[in-house]
């Protein structure tokens, strides 16, 4: 394949697939609210059929899976994961229209695409299927055959994609691998690459008026308080009692199954550490912390990889809205996850929780699920790793190996379920997923658009002297 040629045609073709990628971003595809979904799905659907492919949209008791195939008479084919669903748009302080796909100048990142989507992860979804077809420009096919199995859950736990790929399974195992196109690259324009994913539990606590008092069906005067308990006060109570002052989890048995990090992986991570090229201040500066958990930057990148967290994402009671209302709630609702490291196992995780609120004296307090799956890891010999490495270094001359994933996606799918060993990778930047003002850079944009050139080239090379030690 001349991947020169390729991103010299990219440059080339560059203005038309911006525009294509944010008419892509500009349809809403809201996962909590179904916005979009169908359209977005048929979408998707279309862009495999514009590659050439065959493409259907399978419907599913949730939001529908894309699934399709792209045969071209090659010896190694890799199944395309991704996700068409985005987080609702509801958070304040958005600079443009969320689905507008604007583009604005950035301080310290230049011409940007805010959009919701834009790097998670709809954006990368596109310019995938951008650099495809500048592949089938220049070489008239491409080097690998292609599956995809694009999602529309991923937002909601993907609580559709175990049982399609248990029905799919024989048509997905054709695959060498799987490719989760992304933007890696932090702020400072250093590549990343994971080795793994942390596992998910997602629930709400519910604290309801009952026998042990509180209004039981509706909420009343608040002035009643003064005889009347609240099951605000009972419920901040319980999620109190989780954790100390330091935030340090306090569910008996919680860390009874943490696996530390290997031993290669920690060595390779403070070899990094002591490189420079993990740098705490760079995060703290972007998401606007003054302060980590651990005031040791060392300790605290070891910690965010190899230890698990309980974080309430939200909580809400009684009256929110503007000036004033008294009230006496009837019920309180706190939103929580926890994201589990190796050997976590969620059914244990879970049954932790609730026996500790029973052991606390909470046995009103609800404990309803949402989503609940396990951690994965791979091998930094995986040839699909191997190959991305190879990119990174090719194009960027240098990137960070991470042990695992701190957020969660169902990597365990392709590991456990269908034995596939799996790659999330690609140059470009975005950000402020899950916030206001997500976005991409739009030079990011062509630089992931010539590593998926890269590493498809790379990958169809067949496997080469696994790399690592001298290069993380």
């Amino acid at each position: 394949m001349n991947v020169e040629a390729i991103h010299d045609d990219l440059k080339q073709h560059f203005d038309e697939d911006l525009e294509n990628i944010r008419q892509f971003l500009r349809q809403p595809s809201i996962s909590y609210t179904g916005e979009g979904i169908a359209e977005t799905a048929q979408a998707v659907a279309d862009l495999i059929a514009g590659l050439g492919g065959e493409a259907g949209v399978v419907q599913m008791p949730g939001h529908p899976i894309v699934y399709g195939e792209l045969w071209q008479d090659a010896p190694k084919t890799l199944l395309i994961y991704g996700m068409y669903d985005v987080m609702p748009t509801d958070e304040d302080g958005w600079m443009a229209e969320p689905f507008g796909a604007e583009i604005h100048d950035l301080p310290g990142l230049g011409p940007s695409v805010i959009c919701r989507g834009a790097v998670n992860t709809k954006g990368p979804l596109a310019a995938f299927f951008t650099a495809m077809q500048s592949i089938r420009r220049v070489e008239g096919k491409l080097p690998v055959n292609l599956l995809f199995a694009i999602e529309g859950e991923e937002e909601m736990g993907s609580r559709s994609f175990p049982a399609f790929a248990q029905e799919y399974a024989e048509k997905l195992k054709r695959a060498d691998a799987v490719l989760f196109p992304f933007f890696e690259q932090d702020e400072a324009g250093m590549p990343s690459l994971v080795l793994g994913t942390k596992g998910m539990l997602y629930v709400e606590l519910i604290c309801t008026g009952g026998e042990w008092g509180g209004p039981t069906d509706r909420g009343i005067h608040g002035s009643y308080n003064a005889w009347v308990k609240s099951p605000v006060w009972r419920l901040t109570r319980a999620l109190a009692s989780f954790v100390d002052d330091d935030e340090n989890i306090l569910v008996d048995g919680f860390f009874d199954d943490v696996r530390p990090l290997p031993a290669r992986e920690a060595a390779l991570l403070d070899e990094q550490i002591d490189a420079g090229r993990f740098d705490a201040g760079a995060f703290r500066e972007a998401y606007a912390v003054r302060q980590l958990k651990d005031s040791d930057d060392r300790r605290a990148w070891h910690r965010l990889f190899s230890q698990p967290q309980l974080n309430i994402d939200g909580l809400f009671a009684g009256y929110t809205g503007p000036e004033t209302k008294t009230v006496l709630p009837h019920q309180a609702t706190a939103k929580v996850d926890v994201r589990m490291v190796p050997d976590m196992d969620p059914d244990r995780v879970l049954a932790g929780l609730r026996a500790h609120l029973d052991k606390g004296g909470f046995t009103d307090i609800e404990i309803k699920v949402y989503n609940k799956y396990p951690w994965s890891k791979l091998s930094l010999d995986e040839p699909a790793v191997q190959a991305m490495i190879r990119t990174y270094q090719g194009l960027h001359g240098e990137l960070e190996l991470w042990p695992i994933n701190p957020g969660s996606a169902p990597y365990y799918v392709f590991e456990r379920l269908l034995g596939l060993p799996y790659v999330t990778g690609g140059l470009g930047h975005g950000s402020r997923q899950h916030s206001s003002n997500e976005y991409c850079t739009v030079a990011g944009i062509l630089e992931f658009e010539r590593s998926m050139v890269t590493f498809l080239d790379e990958f169809t090379r067949g496997p080469a002297a696994p790399q690592g030690e001298e290069h993380e």
